[in-house]
């Protein structure tokens, strides 16, 4: 069996281990995977760190598609780099052969990872307690590895405990997509009460914990209840449809989104809620280590990365930027107003020369915009600006840079180390999905779907207002469909960037639309004595065929394995 050493990732998970240091039969990068399920070491220090390495599996959503956010390949966002592994996304060139996104190794290899652990951990002397506590842990990071293949290809190979062997490979048949969600969920219920309870103490903040086991099942359950899968087939063999999804539509499954989500809010006191509308606006939602809010994120250690990477480019050494990432205005768009009204109603009161001015807070949090403070002076995306200056400067094709998991630099001088951990579960989006799973299963919104849009734009700063017949911004009295659109708007902008949008439209059934317009920015052009702005093209985006809405097994994997069946289309 190939050998792989085990990394040292204190810094970044934070849970428990002050640095690498060398066992007494050689240095540390040496040990192999027998290694480290030693019968002799009574503290298992180094069968925790193979767990750990197993942790850093987990999803990472920053900069990841060729330096790109995943959002650069939707309507939320463009890079400024051309020809980058996101065109394959937005131009319709995705093969079995160059997807940017190769999900399938790197989630199999996790798996293959935990298999090893838990056929070898019996092995180590610690105790049943502690053992089985990262069984568990274990058992998760599997289930979550098979969930981001299940979204990504449909119905994949389950391979139970069995450790792949590269020598000795066995040649799997894909599970249905309904086998593979009713094990994510069997896992799941399995071990949500063999994993910490929440809160967790300080020195284990990044371990798997009660709250983290529930959240999958809730977005698990959501996923399979949405169109796509929930008998919205696109077509294929009869064999390539039951891999799809299910054969026939069930309003129930909505119901059973809805009760799991309910089951981590419910639970939640103590350990779960939406930050204070003060703390939310000082971005401790991405900054702190540690808050209410944040179910599991993968932790990183202090870095400037996410500043140099994608923050405005108009700024000299040390503060030198990319500004890959840059929001649409597609996306600007989104927003409200500041009384919640969406920009195209006049009781809005939006002003398109004045256009970010009496808008929701959550977009000054998500997006830097022209005039926006950034390192001690405004921002200049006017034409010809410092942050546009229109020469050979690699710079925003939209008139925007990113603002959301930056750190506050606002009056700094220069950019410093800030935390910067990628949320994979938080409690806002276990909300929105308990809102659009109940409304989905109802024939009309009750109060509880209109209590989790409340309390999600009162913690934004929207104020509940007093203009007759409305509440934050929305009708009191909201058809299911009205309901239904308010609530992927609320997703669309309160999750903005945190990889939820690329997956809503393709569950939705909806990319086909969404993602076959054009992507908009602002030209701003400075006068002499006001700034004039203007909404204009910037691409096109192409959602060209329905086989899209699945990934391509590689077909690498396809040559290797006779027994797989290649998702229709490709």
């Amino acid at each position: 069996m190939k050998n792989l050493y085990i990394a040292c990732i204190a810094a970044t998970l934070s849970i428990g281990f002050t640095g690498c240091s060398k066992p007494e039969d050689g240095p540390l990068e040496r040990i192999t995977e027998d290694y480290a399920f030693d019968s002799t070491d009574k503290n298992g220090r180094y069968a925790e760190m193979y767990l750990n390495d197993i942790y850093s599996v987990l999803p990472d959503g920053f900069n990841r598609i060729d330096g790109n956010f995943l959002d650069a390949a939707t309507d939320d966002a463009i890079s400024s780099q051309a020809g980058t592994g996101i065109d394959i996304f937005t131009k319709g060139f995705l093969s079995v052969s160059n997807n940017p996104d190769d999900a399938w190794s790197k989630n199999y290899e996790g798996i293959r990872k935990v298999n090893f652990f838990l056929n070898k951990i019996d092995i180590v002397p610690v105790s049943d307690a502690i053992k089985n506590t990262w069984k568990a842990e274990a058992r998760f990071l599997r289930a979550m590895f098979y969930f981001e293949l299940l979204k990504r290809y449909g119905g994949i190979p389950l391979i139970a405990d069995e450790v792949l062997n590269p020598d000795n490979r066995t040649n799997f048949s894909r599970g249905s997509f309904e086998e593979c969600v009713n094990y994510i969920v069997s896992e799941c219920d399995a071990i949500k009460d063999a994993v910490q309870k929440d809160p967790v103490p300080s020195t284990d903040y990044g371990r798997i914990s009660n709250g983290s086991v529930l959240a999958l099942k809730s977005r698990t359950l959501l996923y399979a209840a949405s169109p796509l899968y929930n008998g919205g087939n696109i077509g294929g063999s009869a064999a390539q449809q039951r891999l799809q999804g299910y054969a026939s539509f069930d309003k129930e499954r909505w119901n059973r989104a809805a009760i799991a989500a309910n089951e981590l809010i419910a639970g939640s006191a103590g350990k779960f809620a939406l930050l204070s509308s003060a703390n939310f606006k000082a971005n401790q939602v991405f900054l702190s280590r540690r808050n209410s809010e944040v179910i599991l994120a993968h932790l990183g250690a202090d870095n400037k990365d996410l500043e140099t990477n994608n923050g405005p480019v108009g700024y000299s050494n040390p503060n030198l930027a990319s500004g890959r990432t840059n929001p649409t205005q597609n996306l600007v768009d989104a927003f409200p107003a500041a009384n919640g009204r969406p920009i195209s109603e006049a009781a809005s009161l939006y002003n398109e020369q004045d256009p970010y001015s009496n808008r929701d807070p959550r977009l000054a949090q998500t997006v830097l915009f022209n005039g926006a403070e950034w390192l001690k002076r405004p921002i200049e995306t006017f034409e010809g600006g410092k942050d546009k200056p229109n020469n050979t400067t690699r710079q925003t094709t939209t008139g925007y840079y990113l603002r959301k998991f930056l750190g506050n630099f606002e009056t700094a001088s220069q950019y410093g180390n800030s935390p910067h951990n990628y949320p994979i579960f938080r409690y806002a989006d276990i909300l929105l999905s308990y809102a659009e799973a109940r409304n989905e299963y109802l024939e009309a919104p009750d109060a509880s779907v209109y209590q989790v849009l409340y309390d999600l734009r009162l913690r934004a700063g929207i104020a509940k207002g007093n203009q007759s017949g409305y509440s934050f911004g929305l009708k009191n009295v909201l058809t299911k469909e009205e309901m239904r659109q308010a609530i992927h708007n609320e997703r669309r902008i309160e999750l903005a960037f945190e990889e939820h949008r690329f997956w809503d439209l393709r569950r939705w059934k909806m990319a086909k639309d969404a993602l076959n317009q054009p992507l908009t920015g602002i030209k701003i052009t400075k006068g002499a004595s006001a700034l004039s702005f203007e909404k204009v093209k910037v691409t096109d985006i192409a959602f060209a065929d329905p086989k899209m809405y699945f990934y391509p097994i590689p077909d690498s994997e396809i040559l290797k394995n006779s027994n797989l069946v290649q998702n229709s289309g490709w």
